[in-house]
């Protein structure tokens, strides 16, 4: 920690129970966390001083804070103030990797997490079946992708683990072209699309009577919305729709995982998608209150006040939901990380990754 962010914290604690005196609501910061790209200080209320009555002094918080956006969260015995990094720091795909590989299989890379430990997500959990992705143009929806699947790539050998990449626009997979693990390069047109999930499906079918769930399939779809409104408008009739459904909600038993993105949580057309029971959900800023609860299937995340650019939440059934900084990487320098695998043709790990880190946070 610089020693500026280090008298820019005690200074802004001081402020901040100040204020709180000042209108007889007392109060002591107590600690809290730096993250990538937000400050979180842990507040004891005096006796008599309510979360209300701290919630009605936002702006004056704020204001003596001198930050643009203060974000209040009441937890156990104390309340969260949650404001922006006057030092953000960026959070990359290649700063992170070296913390966390070698990955288990079939795990994939996030982020970090404001707690500063790397955040994962093991698709292979048997609570896992799928993944959905929502937040609107800017929230680094597609920058998650691309980072999961690059680090899966990584991490696994096509034996062990293959992907499928539906990309429409033909811009959020290009890159992953070179790497073995690809079923068939990224698809992107809506017949080859109808093909593919077809083919799928009669996998699904094959396994389920087999009991074979090897080697594990991951399939990614960026704009699942416009997946569902390109066949609706080709075909006349919904044809994609009932073989995603299938997928979405029965993949899992026979290792087909799902991860489907898209930034119109309240598209008509995506109404049966959302209702699926993803057990994982990682939404990023959404233009609404009413689009945050139907991305993340409850209330109150408050995903339309994330800062967009890779600020996200992930929300599991029974936890609280977990903010993190998602690791971002560029083109270029996803084309530098698969260059050496390319070359030499030694895809990741040889065996199943058996070491614990400690400091990684995994849902």
């Amino acid at each position: 920690m610089s020693r500026f962010l280090r008298q820019y914290l005690e200074t802004r604690a001081e402020q901040v129970e100040a204020v709180l005196l000042a209108h007889h609501a007392p109060g002591r910061v107590t600690g809290g966390t730096v993250g990538p790209r937000l400050i979180r200080f842990f507040l004891e209320p005096g006796p008599t001083t309510s979360y209300t009555a701290v919630q009605g002094l936002v702006e004056d918080l704020a204001v003596a804070l001198q930050v643009s956006s203060l974000r209040l969260d009441c937890v156990g015995q104390g309340i969260i103030l949650e404001f922006p990094n006057p030092e953000p720091r960026p959070v990359t795909f290649t700063g992170l990797w070296p913390e966390v590989e070698p990955l288990p299989p079939a795990t994939a890379l996030l982020g970090l997490t404001d707690a500063g430990a790397p955040l994962l997500a093991r698709l292979a959990s048997p609570q896992m079946g799928a993944v959905l992705i929502a937040g609107t143009t800017g929230s680094g929806k597609t920058a998650l992708l691309q980072t999961m699947a690059t680090s899966l790539v990584l991490a696994n050998t096509p034996e062990t683990l293959r992907l499928l990449c539906f990309d429409l626009k033909g811009r959020a997979f290009r890159v992953l072209r070179v790497a073995p693990q690809l079923l068939r390069p990224p698809v992107t047109e809506i017949g080859e699309a109808l093909e593919a999930l077809q083919s799928l499906v009669r996998l699904l079918e094959v396994r389920a009577r087999r009991g074979e769930q090897q080697p594990r399939i991951v399939v990614f779809i960026d704009e699942v919305a416009d997946l569902l409104i390109q066949d609706e408008r080709r075909y006349g009739c919904v044809s994609v729709r009932p073989l995603l459904l299938r997928l979405l909600q029965r993949g899992g038993e026979a290792g087909v995982h799902l991860v489907v993105a898209t930034q119109r949580p309240s598209a008509a057309v995506l109404s049966e998608v959302l209702h699926v029971d993803f057990p994982l959900r990682l939404v990023g800023q959404v233009l609404s209150a009413e689009d945050a609860r139907r991305a993340s299937g409850r209330g109150e995340t408050a995903a339309q006040l994330l800062n967009g650019r890779g600020d996200f939440i992930a929300v599991r059934e029974g936890v609280a939901p977990l903010r993190f900084q998602a690791a971002f990487l560029s083109e270029h320098e996803a084309q530098q990380v698969l260059a050496p695998l390319v070359e030499s043709r030694s895809w990741g790990l040889a065996a199943p990754a058996t070491r614990e880190c400690a400091a990684v946070a995994r849902i």
